[in-house]
């Protein structure tokens, strides 16, 4: 008999059905801080369900999909699950980056896979600053950065930057996250106006301090990261431009997420 959670996402109703009692508990450790009530806007439904050779996927419209194990099936969920909600969220804009809010502007860490925003998301974390997400920047033109957490997600090679949390970890590989319960009960914080734009760059020998870079440079990040770019066409680059303009702009390059996170909040506090 399949079970459901039922979650808000930007404002938007989510059900999330399985048989799997394995599977939901993956996705509530990944949407915790976003379970909510029953709501009576037509939500966003998915389901995975176990068939004979692995999952079957399926997200609202989207196409269906076949994945091997459950790891995969999760994997594929959530990546369905943000092309589903772009459609129904046309007013925003999303971008592949860590964002962070702290001293009440929120950071934003663009890139694209194995650039570190999830190790230097949780650094910043323990750090004081709290989280908005590991993975994506939302925000209409109004210019504020929404809350859309999905519980870190930290790579084998990245654990060990983490010693105190290594028992809090739940799965492995692609599949391992961290509760939400292991970090400070108020770590999701409000909407928040953007303040920085930090790029980020892992380098064996690098700095752990902020650079300045040009808005270009931060422009062209931005866009190299955006994941809805050609669905508002001409103003995409208006609001991206706007947003470097408005806030300020680094390089960060890091070899240590730890002393790269105290020197980076120790910078923009000057």
């Amino acid at each position: 008999m399949s079970a459901a959670l039922e979650l808000e996402l930007l404002g938007v109703p989510v059900v999330l059905e399985s048989a799997e009692p394995e599977i939901l508990e993956r996705l509530r450790v990944c949407y915790a801080l976003s379970l909510r009530a029953n709501s009576t806007v037509r939500p966003l439904r998915a389901r995975l369900e176990h068939v004979a050779h692995g999952f079957r996927v399926l997200v609202d419209s989207r196409p269906e999909r076949a994945e091997p194990d459950a790891v995969a099936a999760v994997r594929a969920l959530n990546h369905e699950l943000l092309q589903a909600l772009m459609q129904r969220c046309r007013a925003h804009y999303f971008v592949h980056a860590a964002v962070l809010v702290h001293g009440g502007r929120a950071l934003v860490l663009p890139g694209l896979s194995r650039a570190g925003k999830s190790t230097l998301a949780l650094a910043l974390v323990l750090e004081g600053a709290r989280f908005l997400s590991d993975e994506l920047l939302c925000y209409t033109d109004v210019g504020r950065a929404e809350a859309l957490p999905r519980a870190l997600k930290i790579r084998d090679e990245c654990v060990g930057y983490f010693p105190e949390l290594a028992t809090r970890f739940v799965g492995s590989g692609e599949g391992r996250f961290l509760p939400f319960e292991a970090l400070p009960r108020d770590v999701l914080a409000e909407p928040a106006p953007i303040g920085a734009v930090i790029v980020p760059r892992w380098m064996g020998d690098g700095q752990e301090r902020l650079t300045p870079t040009s808005r270009g440079e931060a422009l062209l990040a931005l866009a190299a990261a955006s994941l809805n770019f050609g669905a508002h066409r001409e103003i995409s680059l208006d609001w991206l431009a706007e947003l470097v303009d408005e806030a300020q702009v680094f390089a960060l390059a890091w070899s240590d997420p730890r002393a790269a996170a105290r020197g980076l909040l120790a910078e923009l506090a000057r």
